[in-house]
C-alpha cells in the first residue's frame, strides 16, 4: 500500500517542484526580481526572466529595482544595472527611458569600478533624446570630478553635444595625458564638430596600416565621430580589394578584404543604407560577396550620403 501511495504521489510532487522552479510563471515583476536576486546572492548565474525586459513592465521594474541598485553585493548591483538597461531600452514612453538613463548615470559612481564601466556602456546604447537636463548636468559633474572611466564619459559628452565642455575636453587631448584619454578627447571633439580635431583624427587614421587590429579597435571610434570627412576614409577602405584582413571563422581562416567588417560598422549610421543588421550586429545576408558589392555600388551612386546622429 505504501509503495502504491508513493507511486501515485510522486508525479504530483515532481510537477509541483517543476512549477516552483519556474518563478516567472504568472509572477509580477517585483516578485520575479526578488526571486532572481535571491539566486544571484547565492553565487548563481540565472538567466534574467524574460518578463523583466518586456516593455509593458518597464515602469514597474524601474519602480522596484532601487533596492538592488544600492545592495552591498557588487554582483547584485551589476545585474540590477543590466535590468535597468533592459527595462529602459525596451520602454515605449520617453519619460521611462529618461528614468533608466538617470539610474545608470548614478551607477557610474558605483564603488566597484567594473560596475561603473558597465553602467557607462549601457548609457551609450540609449538615444540622445533619452538624456534630460538632470542627466546631462550629472554627466558634467562626473566629468569635472574626473570620475573613473573618464574616457567613456568624454565620449558621452561628444555624443550628447555638450559644447559648453568643449574647451575642458580639449585640455585632455594634449600631451601629458594618457593615450586612451587623449584619443577619446580627440574623437569627442570631432563629434562636436571641432575642425582641428577632425583633421587630426583623419590624419592619424590614414597613417595607420589597415589590418584587423585597426579595423576592430580604431574604426569603431571613426564611426563614433559621425563626421563625413572621417567616415569618407572608411568608405575608401571599404572599396579596396586588398585581402589584408582575416575571416571570422577560426577553423577556416582566410585573408579577405577589410570591407566585409566595415560594411557592418557603417550600417547603423548611414541613412538609407542598403543593408540591415540582425540582433547580433551581423549583416542580414546569405551572400557576403554580393552584400559587399551592393554596398560599394550604393556609395558610388550616393556620394552625398547622410550620416545619422541620434545614436552613440
Amino acid at each position: 500500500m505504501k509503495s502504491i501511495f508513493k507511486s501515485v504521489i510522486t508525479p504530483f510532487v515532481l510537477i509541483g517542484m517543476a512549477l516552483l522552479s519556474l518563478p516567472s510563471f504568472g509572477q509580477k515583476p517585483d516578485v520575479l526580481m526578488r526571486l532572481y536576486f535571491a539566486e544571484v546572492r547565492q553565487g548563481k548565474f540565472p538567466a534574467i526572466p524574460k518578463q523583466l525586459s518586456l516593455s509593458e513592465n518597464s515602469k514597474s521594474i524601474l519602480d522596484n529595482v532601487g533596492e538592488y541598485l544600492t545592495d552591498s553585493v557588487a554582483t547584485v548591483r551589476s545585474k540590477a544595472y543590466t535590468i535597468v538597461y533592459l527595462a529602459g531600452s525596451n520602454a515605449r514612453q520617453s519619460h521611462i527611458r529618461e528614468v533608466a538613463v538617470q539610474e545608470l548615470i548614478v551607477g557610474v559612481n558605483d564603488a566597484n569600478g567594473g560596475n561603473g564601466g558597465t553602467a557607462l556602456d549601457y548609457l551609450s546604447s540609449f538615444q540622445k533624446e533619452d538624456f534630460n537636463t538632470t542627466s546631462k548636468d550629472t554627466l558634467r559633474s562626473l566629468f569635472r570630478r574626473k570620475a573613473v572611466h573618464l574616457e567613456k564619459i568624454i565620449k558621452l559628452i561628444g555624443f550628447l553635444e555638450l559644447v559648453d565642455l568643449k574647451e575642458e575636453v580639449r585640455a585632455y587631448a594634449v600631451p601629458g595625458n594618457g593615450q586612451s584619454i587623449r584619443w577619446a578627447s580627440l574623437v569627442s571633439l570631432a563629434r562636436l564638430g571641432d575642425a582641428s580635431a577632425i583633421e587630426e583624427v583623419d590624419r592619424r587614421a590614414r597613417k595607420l596600416p589597415v589590418n584587423d587590429d585597426v579595423v576592430y579597435s580604431i574604426f569603431p571610434d571613426l564611426v563614433y565621430t559621425h563626421n563625413k570627412q572621417i567616415i569618407a576614409y572608411m568608405v575608401e577602405v571599404l572599396q579596396r580589394d586588398d585581402a589584408i584582413c582575416m575571416s571570422a571563422d577560426a577553423e577556416r581562416q582566410a585573408q579577405i578584404p577589410c570591407g566585409y567588417r566595415i560594411m557592418e560598422q557603417l550600417a547603423p549610421v548611414i541613412k538609407g543604407y542598403p543593408l540591415q543588421l540582425d540582433a547580433s550586429d551581423d549583416i542580414k545576408t546569405d551572400d557576403y560577396v554580393a552584400a559587399l558589392k551592393t554596398v560599394r555600388e550604393w556609395f558610388t551612386k550616393h556620394p552625398n550620403y547622410e550620416i545619422l546622429k541620434d545614436k552613440y
